[in-house]
């Protein structure tokens, strides 16, 4: 308790310091910014012109976080700088052994996310500068703003309508990752195209967003009126959906003997809770689908 307690305070002390610096469209473990918020943040990048995206995850990131580039981050008073170092290398008991911790952030540190994000801090603007020195007929301006790199945690997505450009802060990335001692996990690092392909459109924080060709009628417009030829629609992922629908599977199973006032004490919250987060999207349809798979698996048990 008396840790936990130490690192409430050193947090509370180093978050001004860096929400102030902190880049756009870092939202992951930040005050005021939510899931909600760097989806909104992917909609508005790719909502008036399809585009490729790189949708990337850091391998472990919590646990290879290199100590050295992290604490040289920092830059805070002396005796914040040593306690911090002193809990990357405290140790971790296991089985009433202690083992070294050379690398990462303390597992369920109070002050663990933060450290994450200073550790990450800077990949955006890598990303950016990467687009000024890269050859083209627009400005610099142009090609800074022509590229989105938004990070919910360790997940991220880059954003372009090229998929040369693509490929470059692909590989930009995985060098600058390297500085601090992570790597991007390939298993769960794809590239995709939000409207052409076979699988268009790309998953991120349990939502689906792709772009769908539309006639005239429905499709949206730019910001001088043209028609575009394709709506851009968020929807709940179909992991998301399997996920949700196996845990109130396993509700239900498990009160078959229970009163029925019991069984809906344990339903409400989760419902609740999946469906206000979905709630901002194109949820109907899943909704919908939700409610039938309920209805008909407490039929059985009725």
């Amino acid at each position: 308790m008396y840790d936990r307690a130490v690192q409430a305070l050193v947090k509370m002390a180093l978050e001004p310091q860096w929400e102030a610096v902190f880049e756009p469209n870092s939202y992951g473990f930040r005050p005021g910014r939510s899931c909600h918020d760097a989806i909104g943040a992917i909609f508005n990048a790719i909502r008036y012109k399809p585009k490729w995206v790189l949708d990337a995850d850091i391998a472990k990131c919590f646990d290879r976080i290199d100590h050295n580039s992290l604490l040289n981050k920092l830059e805070t008073f002396p005796a914040i700088r040593r306690q911090i170092r002193a809990w990357l290398k405290a140790g971790v008991m296991d089985s009433k052994q202690l083992f070294p911790t050379n690398e990462g952030t303390p597992q369920g540190g109070v002050i663990s996310p933060l450290l994450a994000n200073i550790a990450l801090h800077g990949m955006e603007e890598s990303i950016k500068d990467l687009m000024e020195r890269l050859p083209g007929k627009s400005g610099r301006r142009d090609r800074r703003q022509a590229v989105s790199l938004i990070r919910y945690a360790d997940d991220f997505v880059i954003i372009h309508e090229d998929q040369d450009v693509i490929q470059k802060c692909r590989d930009h990335i995985q060098e600058w990752l390297k500085g601090i001692g992570l790597e991007l996990k390939e298993a769960k690092t794809h590239l995709t195209h939000t409207l052409e392909g076979k699988t268009p459109g790309f998953d991120f924080l349990g939502f689906n967003i792709r772009q769908h060709k539309v006639g005239k009628y429905k499709t949206g417009m730019n910001t001088k009126g043209e028609l575009l030829g394709f709506k851009t629609l968020t929807k709940p992922s179909k992991k998301a959906i399997q996920t949700h629908y196996h845990k109130l599977k396993e509700i239900v199973d498990s009160h078959i003997a229970a009163p029925q006032e019991a069984l809906i004490r344990h339903l409400n919250p989760v419902i609740r809770g999946w469906s206000n987060y979905y709630s901002t999207v194109v949820s109907k349809e899943a909704f919908s689908r939700m409610d039938s798979l309920l209805f008909r698996k407490l039929l059985q048990w009725g």
